[in-house]
């Protein structure tokens, strides 16, 4: 079976919204074995949705739309199937009193716009959204399926989970595809290629994508077989191989961020963080936060920006700074040493450096990032040349703050 992907919205094609809906479709319909052979991003306009559905509809076993449900005036995706599938639109008395569920849960009147969403094409199947107010539509006509949903990226992805997957399953589609993810940090593009490159074009019936980013590069890795199990085990064997090639370079073999693994090893030790931070103004303390149940073992921070507040808050002697200067590995050292003490974490991290675009000298050029961890039984000191604007060198300087921490909790030398 093939599919093609309709993407509505005028935000989409003018750069104010980027389309991660049609990355995150393609993928799930690649892993149930289906092919996405076209997709096409259109505006809020009735005529241009017209053409690119009904073209879909002709060409594709299954077709997937998203945007173009809500209340006003520019959300025209349900008229259009309305009248490709020569239905006409009909009120669904159980859909309007999920809306008006929805919004007595809020603690708020629905407003009278939104009783347009409760007004469906006739004979649809409706997914009820769990997450917002526009229901989604599935709707067949001839050989091919056609699944209208919100173009809200968590709203469409609880309705592809809960309910497009299972309907596509119960027709037959079976996962033949298996992906698996490596996740490194602290090594460049190239140099995992050349590591895995030779292995990865030796795999039986495996492909392999190397995805860099900001913070890293992950490899996805893609397998086939004549069933779902096959196509498991040999998943898992090639990223076992291919992981083995990397070490300690790999954080996670999944979709984990290394703040979730720093936190899952903190909490597997029972024991405490606490951050120390200067050029990333609070960037380490708000990562390490967005993990729910982060309470359980961080303790807080200070952003010790001034030379004044690192003296007063964490104990970094005047001498230091005077004779080494705030971006040295002695004063991130003083740092994560004063943090640890001054909140009775068990492990500190500290980050000092210059993130530019101005401030960098010949010898302390932008980008130079020192990186503190202090412990109850030592300390570790790593320094950092990371390319790239203000924002890239602050959050690359977070990254390698929480990676230099597993190190250590994993007995890990520095790389």
């Amino acid at each position: 079976m093939n599919a093609e992907i309709v993407t509505i919205g005028r935000e989409l094609l003018d750069g104010s919204r980027s389309d991660t809906n049609t990355v995150y479709l393609g993928s799930r319909l690649w892993a149930l074995g289906t092919e996405v052979v076209r997709s096409t991003t259109v505006p809020d306009e009735p005529a241009a949705i017209e053409d690119a559905v009904g073209r879909a509809l002709e060409a594709a076993d299954i077709v997937i739309t998203t945007g173009g449900l809500g209340p006003t005036s520019d959300d025209r995706t349900k008229h259009v199937v309305a009248r490709l599938f020569a239905r006409k639109l009909v009120l669904d008395e159980d859909v309007l009193a999920r809306l008006y569920a929805y919004f007595e849960e809020l603690g708020r009147e629905m407003p009278e716009i939104n009783m347009s969403q409760a007004m469906i094409p006739e004979g649809a199947r409706v997914i009820m959204n769990t997450r917002g107010t526009a229901p989604g539509l599935v709707l067949e006509k001839d050989d091919a399926v056609l699944f209208s949903l919100p173009g809200v990226p968590s709203e469409m992805r609880a309705m592809v989970e809960n309910y497009v997957v299972p309907f596509l399953e119960g027709r037959g589609l079976v996962r033949l595809v298996q992906e698996r993810v490596i996740r490194t940090t602290g090594i460049p593009e190239s140099t995992v290629a050349e590591r895995t490159g030779d292995l990865a074009r030796k795999l039986i019936r495996t492909e392999v994508a190397y995805l860099p980013s900001m913070t890293g590069v992950d490899l996805k890795v893609v397998a086939r077989g004549d069933t779902p199990a096959e196509a498991a085990r040999t998943a898992d064997r090639s990223a076992e191989r291919l992981a083995d090639r990397l070490g300690s370079y790999v954080y996670a073999r999944g979709g984990e961020s290394i703040e979730k693994v720093v936190g899952y090893l903190l909490a597997m030790g029972e024991a405490t963080l606490a951050v120390a931070e200067s050029c990333t103004g609070g960037r380490l303390g708000w990562r390490v936060t967005k993990v729910p149940g982060s309470s359980d073992y961080f303790l807080g921070g200070v952003v010790a920006y001034a030379d004044e507040l690192k003296k007063r808050l964490l104990g970094v002697k005047a001498g230091t700074l005077k004779r080494h200067g705030a971006v040295s590995a002695e004063v991130a050292s003083e740092m994560a040493a004063g943090v640890r003490k001054k909140t009775g974490a068990s492990y500190a991290l500290s980050i000092t450096g210059t993130a530019g675009p101005g401030g960098g000298t010949a010898e302390k050029p932008v980008g130079l990032v020192y990186v503190g961890v202090a412990w109850e039984r030592g300390e570790r000191v790593s320094e950092f040349r990371f390319p790239g604007g203000r924002g890239q060198v602050r959050e690359r300087a977070a990254q390698a703050a929480l990676d230099s921490l597993r190190r250590v909790l994993l007995n890990i030398e520095a790389p």
